[in-house]
């Protein structure tokens, strides 16, 4: 497995001689890639306000899986392309360890939870077009491995399919009265002129 992995990253990385311009785009995903897949939510967000209850759980699933990549990495120790010395770090990072990937899991959990509602899905594959667009800059700078990602994809997708089974068992008990709570926006409302006398 190590084996596959060393080279797939020999494939997949910029290592000691990277193109000029494609490191650029790289260093820009792997850092601040993120932005797109918040400028989604961010639009989804607006966009349904109905689901904005099934989001604020998909956010609390991405800040969960961030934790908990932190901690298996801790625990993994599988050290980083650039501390083996097999390309220098583009992007500044800690030598912590590298499996799985925190910015993978977080983004993979996101997309696969919105995978989980048909009127999210399109949010969904922006999101994991996203994921997979970060994950490829951060292997091109030498701060993960291929096997980081797919551990943080792997990762995202358990986190979202115990929140999609647990939405589909709690959820209408959840909406209802959250939908009592918060009308929505759009549902017309009585007016405060009392109705002519005919």
């Amino acid at each position: 497995m190590d084996a596959w992995n060393l080279q797939w990253f020999a494939w997949m990385a910029g290592g000691f001689a990277p193109t000029a311009w494609v490191l650029e785009l790289a260093r820009w995903l792997g850092m601040d890639g993120v932005a797109l897949a918040g400028a989604a939510l961010l639009w989804l967000w607006w966009k349904r306000p109905a689901d904005r209850l099934y989001l604020l759980g998909s956010m609390l699933c991405c800040a969960a899986a961030v934790l908990l990549a932190h901690q298996l990495a801790i625990w993994v120790g599988h050290p980083r392309p650039f501390v083996m010395g097999l390309s220098p770090a583009y992007i500044e990072h800690a030598a912590r360890g590298s499996l799985p990937s925190a910015h993978a899991s977080a983004l993979f959990t996101l997309g696969f939870c919105l995978l989980w509602l048909r009127q999210l899905r399109l949010g969904g594959v922006a999101v994991v077009a996203v994921a997979l667009a970060v994950s490829w800059g951060r292997v091109y700078c030498g701060v993960h491995f291929p096997f980081d990602i797919t551990a943080g994809a792997a990762l995202g997708g358990v986190i979202a399919l115990l929140y999609g089974w647990l939405w589909r068992h709690a959820g209408p008990v959840v909406q209802e009265p959250a939908a009592l709570a918060l009308p929505d926006a759009a549902a017309p409302r009585p007016s405060p002129q009392p109705a002519p006398v005919e």
